[in-house]
């Protein structure tokens, strides 16, 4: 039952490492967790978001289980993880060279800088919305849910594995709201020079995610 989870693991670990460095989350757990009560309201997203994770990958390993189940085949699900693949390279391409130049390009989305007050129930909306409505990691989560429905075939390692691939994409926007918690005002500085960095930086990471790791996929397809 559990033979194939190490293998499971192997191929879908570099996909959870491509949803926790996803910069847009992390951006805004920055500044909700630089903001009043941000060591609550940071928590809360943080839980949204493995909850969005879990749904999304949860969602495709069920899909792709049943379908193996019932034709007996993984032929159309290395397909699909090979369009996918393609598809995220082709939209990082397509993203890079419509990049803003100049000013504009460093220049945070408005619904990002309104998050200093924003309650902890909305915030943990905020975190599941970001794992369920963005594009990259749906894409992301549904290679991961292929390859997991395609390789377990019991619900104990099919739970255990979408968990941990969960706790992995989670792990980037849990340690400011760590170091909020223990750091206090001392950190407070270095997280703002992180946030000022990664707004800069957004638009780059996230085309280099893209191409990276729709790679990824297109490769795994081949396994």
């Amino acid at each position: 039952m559990w033979s194939p989870f190490g293998h499971v693991l192997a191929e879908f670990f570099p996909l959870a490492v491509g949803v926790a460095v996803s910069s847009t989350p992390l951006i805004a757990v920055l500044v909700i967790a630089l903001g009043p009560n941000g060591a609550v309201r940071g928590t809360a997203l943080v839980l949204g978001r493995f909850l969005g994770i879990v749904v999304v990958v949860g969602a495709f390993a069920a899909a792709s289980e049943l379908y193996v189940d019932f034709y007996g085949s993984d032929v159309v699900l290395h397909i699909a993880t090979a369009l996918i693949g393609l598809g995220m390279m082709t939209l990082g391409t397509v993203t890079w060279v419509r990049r803003p130049r100049g000013a504009v390009a460093g220049t945070p989305p408005r619904w990002l800088t309104s998050l200093t007050r924003v309650s902890a129930p909305n915030a943990f909306g905020l975190g599941f919305a970001l794992a369920a409505t963005n594009v990259k990691e749906l894409a992301l989560g549904a290679g991961a849910g292929i390859v997991i429905g395609g390789s377990l075939t019991e619900p104990p390692p099919t739970i255990a594995a979408v968990a941990v691939f969960a706790a992995i994409g989670i792990v980037a926007v849990t340690i400011p709201v760590v170091a909020v918690s223990v750091g206090g005002d001392r950190i407070r500085p270095r997280l703002n020079r992180l946030r000022a960095a990664l707004e800069r930086s957004s638009r780059t990471i996230t085309c280099v995610v893209l191409v990276l790791f729709g790679a990824v996929l297109v490769g795994n397809s081949f396994l």
